[in-house]
């Protein structure tokens, strides 16, 4: 399987690109696991891309903005400050971790309708 790879839509404005961070919680993984890869945010989506040489396509992931219910701040273990959770409207649960996640917060809660 391909390494999962970033493209924009057309029209699509993008806020975040390449941005180091790490993803704690997903659907797909059972409780919390660090994974590391880039963050992109544009006005439709936000995709996290694992990085590694194998295995990424199952532990990447993207949304719809549209589909994001709330935001909020939290702490990625063992106890930082850099935590950003995003629940989605069916419930599901991601959270990521990144330096300087303020901007991060603030733009998505513009965003989120």
């Amino acid at each position: 399987m391909a390494k999962p790879t970033f493209e924009t839509r057309p029209g699509e404005e993008v806020f975040a690109q390449k941005a180091g961070c790490d993803c704690w919680k997903m659907p797909q993984v059972v409780g919390k696991r660090q994974i590391s890869g880039k963050l992109y945010m544009t006005d439709q989506r936000v995709a996290f891309l694992a990085s590694g040489l194998v295995g990424t396509a199952s532990v990447s992931w993207e949304i719809e903005i549209k589909d994001i219910a709330s935001i909020k701040t939290c702490t990625t273990p063992p106890c930082f400050p850099f935590g950003i959770e995003m629940t989605m409207r069916d419930g599901r649960v991601y959270m990521i971790g990144i330096m300087k996640r303020d901007k991060y917060v603030e733009w998505l809660n513009a965003h989120i309708s």
